[in-house]
């Protein structure tokens, strides 16, 4: 959770100083990291033809916010070099720019001062300064450990022809793909080349599910801690969301023979439930997303909009945001004037929390919707709201309008991507600059419902 600053007399400050508040900061930095990552894009050697600019801009938006929404074909038009800087990038845009540079420092036998501490806290939701260092080593640790094992077990996994003429390279590339949420391919038909690899596709699905539980989740587990509140939260809750996404998904589709109707029972159900992981951010696919009835479209669009957890690879406002909603709107039908959760009383600002995280991305995706039919004449309302949703909550499924779209159209996107990565309780602290009221107001009532 980001924290305001404290605000603080101006005899505080040293004369001429500028401060910027974390959420600004964070801000400013993925804004710069995009504009490095598009560069290095640009630079000899890293395509075949070279990129032009907006396709440079548009794939390193993609990867720093761990989208995977492409206008390239990342597998055939990038050259070695350029994949290692878009791997680069998906790795960078995983960890998020704070964990990685408190990860790097420590690396490099340096030390964590205060407000690099504050800042690693913030982002991954913790309040002990001595737990920083401790809880950076222990995420630096555990993403090497789980992309290595994804890239050994995917290498075993796939057959020779589906690994290509460099098998380790593109294992590890889909390892860190995966476990990072990005969505990005090798193939140019996505995962749908592995299609029928069933060991693969479980491997790949492993990766994501254990990159969106969010770091936090991760470090409890291994070091087998007793489980708190928020892990049981985003265990439980992605299990019940992948299994019923899952059927739900599967049931719609069941019959189509352009998505699950040709396929045996068995390969149905894992085909199903793959969508389903890999529509909580990750955004692979082994179906064609226009290929989708419109009851698939919009389920995959709810799951796209609830997401992966707080301080994860993943996007959208969050499991735990859905559920907190989920309890204060069941605790207010009930008259209770405790939200509770497993027997626990949550704080009385954890509902305005999460009602805010809803209502802010609502707003931004209703605002980017509309941007993106102006842009883009000929589009429909409901394949602008898909491209906007998959972009704000940084899953990288593409009914076709992304292909589809100009300059201007992939300018939208972009936006959609940055804004849905800073998240928007960072967007909202960015924007709003902090008041303080000087006096009561008189209190009166408005009607609702």
């Amino acid at each position: 959770m980001w924290h305001r600053p404290g605000g603080g007399l101006p005899s505080d400050r040293p004369s001429g100083s500028v401060r910027i508040s974390p959420p600004r900061l964070f801000a400013l930095a993925l804004a710069v990291m995009i504009l490095v990552g598009g560069l290095a894009l640009l630079a000899p050697g890293m395509a075949e033809p070279a990129l032009s600019v907006p396709e440079a801009l548009f794939t390193a938006t993609s990867a720093m916010t761990v989208t995977g929404l492409s206008i390239i074909d990342v597998g055939q038009r990038l050259t070695p070099a350029g994949q290692a800087v878009l791997l680069v990038l998906i790795q960078l845009g995983g960890l998020g720019l704070s964990v990685f540079a408190a990860l790097t420092m420590i690396t490099l036998g340096g030390r964590l001062g205060l407000g690099q501490r504050l800042v690693v806290n913030q982002r991954l939701g913790t309040t002990s300064l001595a737990e920083a260092v401790p809880l950076v080593r222990s995420i630096g640790l555990i993403t090497l450990g789980v992309e290595l094992v994804g890239a050994a077990l995917l290498a075993v996994a796939l057959p020779g022809d589906a690994l290509g003429a460099r098998p380790l390279w593109t294992a590890l590339f889909h390892a860190v793909s995966a476990f990072n949420n990005a969505g990005f391919a090798l193939p140019s038909a996505g995962l749908a080349a592995w299609s029928g690899e069933t060991a693969a596709l479980g491997v790949v699905a492993a990766l994501i599910v254990t990159g969106g539980l969010g770091f936090p989740v991760l470090v409890a587990v291994a070091r087998r801690s007793r489980w708190s509140l928020h892990t049981r939260v985003m265990i439980w809750g992605s299990a019940a969301l992948i299994l019923g996404g899952g059927l739900v998904l599967a049931a719609l589709e069941w019959r189509s023979p352009q998505t699950l109707g040709d396929l045996p029972s068995t390969a149905r159900m894992v085909e199903a439930l793959f969508l389903s992981i890999s529509t909580r951010t990750a955004g692979f696919s082994t179906i064609d997303m226009a290929a989708l009835t419109a009851p698939a479209l919009l389920v995959v669009m709810v799951l796209m909009f609830i997401g992966a957890g707080p301080a994860s690879t993943g996007g959208g406002i969050k499991l735990s945001t859905a559920v907190v909603l989920t309890a204060a709107t069941a605790a207010y039908l009930r008259r209770d004037t405790e939200v509770t959760i497993g027997r626990r009383s949550l704080p009385p600002e954890a509902a305005s929390q999460a009602l805010s995280v809803a209502l802010i991305s609502l707003f931004a995706i209703a605002l980017l919707i509309f941007a993106l039919l102006i842009t883009t004449p000929g589009i429909s309302l409901a394949g602008a709201a898909f491209e906007i949703v998959s972009a704000y909550a940084t899953v990288g499924l593409s009914a076709g309008a992304t292909a589809a779209t100009d300059i201007s159209g992939q300018v939208v996107l972009m936006l959609a991507m940055y804004l849905g990565r800073l998240g928007p309780l960072v967007l909202g602290f960015a924007l709003v600059t902090r008041t303080s009221a000087r006096i009561g107001r008189p209190r009166a009532d408005v009607l609702m419902g």
